[in-house]
């Protein structure tokens, strides 16, 4: 009869085994999740840095652009020379106002 084969090592030895793996592994994801917190906190505390720039950055664009913005079209304040002569009218051409009309068909 044969020998059953002996295993290759004790049971107790193999407990130990498992153990000191299952106890690499948590190691590994305590250190893992540290880092990442701290990561996270430090990303955190970069973009509040961003947001306060660019807030800031935008007060003084809109500032800028209150600053330089000009009404549209002509100055109101302003007296205009026009030549009128040659060009159609209606009325008197001794009329003491004149009132000149632009307008534009694009």
């Amino acid at each position: 009869m044969q020998e059953p084969p002996r295993p290759l090592m004790p049971p107790g030895m193999m407990q130990f085994l498992t153990l000191a793996g299952l106890v690499i592994l948590i190691v590994i994801c305590i250190t893992i999740w540290s880092d990442t917190r701290r990561n996270q906190t430090s990303l955190n505390d970069r973009l509040s840095h961003l947001e306060n720039r660019m807030a800031a950055l935008t007060t003084k664009v809109e500032a800028g652009a209150r600053a330089t913005a000009r009404p549209s079209g002509p100055d109101p304040d302003r007296v205009y020379a026009i030549r009128t002569e040659g060009a159609p009218f209606t009325g008197p051409k001794a009329a003491p106002v004149t009132i000149v009309e632009f307008s534009d068909f694009q």
